[in-house]
Order: structure tokens, then C-alpha cells, then sequence
């Protein structure tokens, strides 16, 4: 089973293109006009949004480590 993570977006780097939701098989990431919004519950760690983002804006931290 996968480990649980965060997913983290990098918002300097990140330019909205909806690559990760588009990729997501849990629809946990959703990509709105002015901003990105991660869904903790619907995430199963995969990571496939993190190696799908373009410009590596996204990372990941084990679940329960803060900011």
C-alpha cells in the first residue's frame, strides 16, 4: 500500500494547467482559475500528479509532517 502523503504545490512555480487533476485517478486535485485545491481524503499516495506536473511544482511530505 502506498504511503500516505501530502501533496504540496510549489505556487511560484505552478502555472494552473490542470495536468495533475487531469491525471489524478482519485479527482483528489482540482485546478480552478486563480487557484489549485488538494482533497486529503481522496488521495491514495500514487505521486502520479507529482510526475505528470510539467514544471515541478509539485512535491510531497509523509502524512502528520507540518509545513
Amino acid at each position: 500500500m502506498p504511503e500516505k502523503i501530502r501533496v504540496i504545490v510549489n505556487e511560484d512555480r505552478c502555472y494552473l494547467c490542470g495536468g495533475c487533476a487531469g491525471v489524478c485517478p482519485t479527482l483528489a486535485i482540482e485546478v480552478h482559475a486563480s487557484d489549485w485545491e488538494f482533497f486529503q481524503d481522496r488521495c491514495i499516495g500514487c505521486r502520479i500528479c507529482i510526475n505528470a506536473c510539467p514544471v515541478g511544482a509539485l512535491s510531497a511530505e509523509p502524512l502528520g509532517v507540518k509545513e
